[in-house]
């Protein structure tokens, strides 16, 4: 069985998926139907469709065949207003997942205080911040949100410990107004910022921790914010890749955007 040849089983169904042949949760030919097709054996026939397996394209059931894995994420606004919480489901979102068919939403926050990270470090020290007495300290307040019980997205956000210690910011609960609030209570104001967000295949442990099927890549959104130059939070968020998507909107995009583009779905042909 040479590479070459399950290969070109594996193209022949990714071309198959990208034309919408098959629809999302449609069973696929199976493996002696594509081996007669393509003039392969079984054998071959089955390891193509493990490697689209692998990529998350596909889902193969023992005993049922294999089917078009239905991706429908969910719409997540990734533009900041006034009134965004990078850390936060806002109550729009709630109600898409409920649309979705999910009920029970959850959230579980745990904050923490270690030395920065090069990584951490690289963006939020600035000079004044490095010549202080806790220069290399960092809070952490870790939120990570559950539907139907299973992790769905995972925030981190750091803080100077200049700016949280000593703060509702430190206290493992709910902030009512979001950390926004919080910083314009202390005098702090996010004039601006930046994100960038890219793709990775998860780890063992977050594969296991998200329930991700071999082949989902994880979506990693970063943002810093500012008051003038100084940083005053890092947040990161990861997202498996098939149960979102980031919606930016530019110029004087209405309020109801989230609703309107509600069934957009990159996955669709």
């Amino acid at each position: 069985m040479s590479t070459t040849k399950k290969t070109v089983v594996a193209d022949y169904l990714r071309e198959a998926l990208a034309k919408g042949v098959y629809r999302p949760g449609e069973r696929l030919p199976g493996e002696e139907e594509l081996a007669e097709e393509l003039d392969v054996s079984r054998a071959t026939a089955r390891l193509g469709m493990r490697i689209l397996q692998d990529e998350g394209r596909i889902a193969i059931h023992v005993g049922r065949g294999a089917y078009v894995a239905d991706h429908q994420p969910i719409i997540h606004r990734a533009t900041p207003t006034s009134r965004d919480d990078p850390g936060r489901l806002d109550s729009d979102y709630h109600a898409r997942l409920r649309d979705a068919g999910y009920s029970n939403i959850d959230e579980k926050i745990k904050v923490s205080l270690d030395t920065m990270r090069p990584k951490i470090a690289k963006r939020l020290l600035n000079e004044s911040e490095e010549q202080g007495p806790h220069g290399g300290l960092v809070v952490i307040r870790a939120s990570e949100h559950f539907v139907d019980g299973s992790l769905w997205q995972s925030h981190v956000t750091y803080f100077p410990f200049s700016i949280a210690s000593n703060t509702a910011l430190m206290s493992p609960e709910y902030l009512e107004g979001g950390i926004g609030e919080v910083l314009r209570e202390l005098g702090l104001h996010e004039e601006w910022n930046w994100d960038i967000v890219g793709a990775r295949m998860p780890s063992q442990d977050e594969a296991d921790a998200f329930g991700l099927a071999p082949g989902i890549p994880l979506l990693i959104q970063e943002r810093v914010t500012y008051e003038g130059q100084r940083p005053l939070r890092f947040t990161e968020t990861l997202m498996p890749a098939n149960r979102h998507q980031l919606l930016y909107a530019g110029g004087d995009a209405p309020e109801e955007l989230r609703v309107m583009h509600s069934d957009v779905n990159i996955f669709e042909h």
